[in-house]
């Protein structure tokens, strides 16, 4: 039994399995990643109508009057509290404006992460991108919360996919849940802090390499955070990883 632990090891490490994108890693594309974010752009004249274009085309829901009547005041909050967000940003030089462009007030646009203004790519980055998070995340569960129970599991199933494909900490979570082996407390508390290592370690990395790191490099951080998390794991969840990976490749 223990031979066929390592074994499995020594695959995990050898193919790093949840990987995270870039430097942040770690979130779940509930976070902005994976395009699961329902709010792009802060200059829509009706909040509803970006909701109901993400439902319908992310998992084919299409909201009932009762249920937009119910939503609209939820939405618009929280799309108030991204245009705050943009604004407050914005105030603290964090401007998305065309790059060498000048805003309206004559200030440049800094870093130039993006050419539209109305854009809230740059927020989900940088010192606001745990507010957006929250925000966003905030908004889907009570979205969901205001669907029926078929249109629950059909939007459900695209968040977790989503999740999945974003990799880190949550992927690992929703697998674990949907194999019917969930972490428990203590395991998700430890782990999150190995993803947190993680995502530290690629922010030095990128910082050290000017954005350019090697990729052999990446990978060895891969390897290292797997191969914490495979110890935490009891057999059924190590079993149900490897499954999971699998189905991956």
């Amino acid at each position: 039994m223990k031979k066929l632990f390592w074994l499995f090891l020594g695959l995990l490490l050898a193919v790093p399995a949840f990987a995270q994108d870039d430097a942040g890693g770690g979130g779940g594309a509930l976070g902005g990643g994976g395009g699961n974010q329902v709010f792009t752009r802060i200059d829509a004249v009706n909040p509803m109508e970006p909701v109901k274009a993400f439902l319908q085309a992310k998992a084919n829901v299409t909201l009932t009057s009762d249920q937009e009547k119910a939503l609209r005041p939820v939405v618009e909050a929280s799309f108030q509290q991204l245009r705050d967000l943009a604004a407050t940003a914005a105030k603290n030089g964090e401007v998305v404006v065309p790059r060498g462009g000048q805003d309206g007030g004559g200030r440049r646009g800094g870093r130039g992460r993006g050419a539209d203004p109305n854009s809230l790519a740059a927020l989900q980055t940088g010192a606001t991108a745990e507010k957006f998070k929250q925000i966003n995340d905030d908004l889907m569960a009570k979205i969901t919360a205001a669907l029926n129970p078929d249109q629950q599991k059909a939007f459900k199933k695209y968040l977790n996919d989503e999740i999945k494909k974003a990799g880190g900490f949550d992927a690992l979570r929703v697998n674990m849940e949907d194999a019917g082996a969930p972490l428990t407390a203590d395991q998700e508390t430890q782990i999150k802090g190995f993803y947190t290592e993680d995502a530290q370690q690629r922010v030095q990395l990128q910082r050290e390499a000017q954005g350019r790191p090697d990729p052999a490099k990446v990978a060895e951080i891969d390897r290292a955070t797997m191969g914490k998390v495979v110890k935490v794991l009891t057999a059924a969840q190590r079993k149900a990883l490897l499954d999971s990976r699998t189905k991956q490749q």
